[in-house]
């Protein structure tokens, strides 16, 4: 007796079209496209909240020591431009100043009563993350004064907040139930201009937070939290 079941066929095998390979790369490819948009996004937005996060921690630290030592503290960032490594840090470095001392011990004041500051940082400062930068028009303008940045010749410029002895932010002062704010923003620094410019038009890729009269930080959770933005324009640094 024959055996029926090796005599049968094999089943066929449809193989795939040419066509249908074709839609199949096209397909892979809008959705690696897609991939690398949502990661570039990501990547930037995340380099802005770790900047504001680090930013606010030398807060903190800047208030827990003037408080700690009764004396009026600063946090810097540079503002002074440059070329190579000084330019790297421009509107990127920042670090803690203190106040002067006399050869007593005593903290110097001014004929005015106003506390004096060393030109030169408590220890070394940090340095936002690539393509972040402090946006001062959106901080509100801080004041600038000297100071000694690791690696650069002289005293350069630099903007400032400042806590008194009591841990209260007194310069900019805040005005009235008005927060005092620190904005970060991603950008890019051409080589023929200090101010950078939004790395896509109508970017709001920002972070930051708002120091309350008593030092306090509350961080800014979306774009329409910082002041000047909730009506709807995009960010600029001038």
């Amino acid at each position: 007796m024959k055996n029926r079941f090796h005599n049968q066929s094999p089943p066929l095998r449809r193989a795939f079209t040419l066509i249908e390979m074709l839609v199949v790369l096209v397909i892979m490819s809008t959705l690696l496209g897609i991939g690398a948009k949502v990661m570039k996004n990501s990547t930037t937005a995340q380099g802005t909240d770790t900047g504001g996060s680090m930013a606010e921690s030398l807060f903190a630290e800047a208030r827990g020591l003037a408080k700690g030592s009764g004396s009026s503290v600063r946090v810097v960032i540079y503002n002074g431009g440059g070329t190579g490594e000084q330019r790297a840090k421009h509107l990127r470095y920042m670090g803690i100043v203190g106040q002067e001392q006399d050869p007593n011990g005593e903290y110097s004041v001014d004929s005015n009563g106003d506390p004096l500051f060393k030109d030169r940082l408590k220890a070394r400062g940090v340095q936002l993350p690539p393509k972040v930068f402090f946006n001062a028009k959106l901080s509100g303008d801080p004041p600038t004064m000297s100071v000694q940045i690791p690696g650069i010749t002289g005293a350069q410029q630099c903007y400032y907040y400042e806590f008194n002895p009591e841990g209260i932010i007194k310069d900019p002062a805040p005005v009235g139930s008005s927060p005092v704010s620190f904005v970060v923003q991603s950008g890019t620094l051409y080589p023929t201009n200090d101010t950078p410019r939004v790395s896509n038009k109508g970017s709001r890729d920002v972070a930051g937070f708002a120091i309350w009269k008593r030092g306090s930080t509350t961080i800014f959770r979306n774009p329409e939290q910082v002041p000047g933005l909730n009506s709807g324009s995009d960010p600029t640094f001038e």
